[in-house]
């Protein structure tokens, strides 16, 4: 094996355990963090234990698998539909589960919290999006049909074809 070999192989090492730390970081439950980092449950463990995360803080349990949160007012709807409007700026248009795409999620997410700090998705509730989104089977992201704004549509519900800022224009003008 050549050298270049090696420090390539060391080098993907070190970005799964940094990608690793970013989403423990986040709050993401172990099953999440290993499936798009590529580590194992004792690397992980390993990870967190020399990092000093307290293991008290983080989340137990299987990850969130309702689309139903993302749709319980007008607020959450467009905070979803913004977080998904990140993922495309920064390239995680159709995410498969690899490091660059996993770093690719984390820079989204911390985008968004940089302009929603005050939100309460959760970045397992934001994976669940993005998957959703991606494969299209529950929800969809499309664009507004009045405006240029995008929006979140849950394809089991009320459809709408305009944002509620849209729809609220239309009812003030009426």
């Amino acid at each position: 094996m050549s050298a270049a070999a090696i420090d390539d192989h060391i080098s993907r090492y070190i970005r799964r355990i940094q990608l690793g730390l970013r989403f423990l970081g986040h709050g993401a439950r172990a099953h999440t963090t290993c499936a798009w980092t590529g580590l194992t449950p004792d690397q992980l463990v390993t990870v967190r234990r020399r990092s000093r995360f307290n293991s008290n803080n983080r989340r137990r349990g299987p990850s969130p698998s309702s689309y139903s949160i993302f749709f319980r007012s007008n607020r959450s709807s467009s905070q979803a539909a913004l977080f998904i409007s990140i993922c495309r700026v920064v390239g995680l248009m159709r995410p498969t589960v690899s490091i660059e795409n996993g770093e690719r999620l984390c820079e989204a997410y911390e985008i968004y919290r940089e302009w929603e700090p005050a939100s309460d998705l959760e970045f397992e509730q934001a994976v669940l999006l993005l998957e959703g989104t991606v494969h299209g089977a529950s929800v969809e992201f499309r664009p507004c049909s009045s405006c240029a704004g995008s929006l979140l549509i849950d394809k089991f519900g009320d459809t709408q074809n305009s944002c509620h800022l849209c729809r609220r224009n239309q009812r003030e003008t009426k």
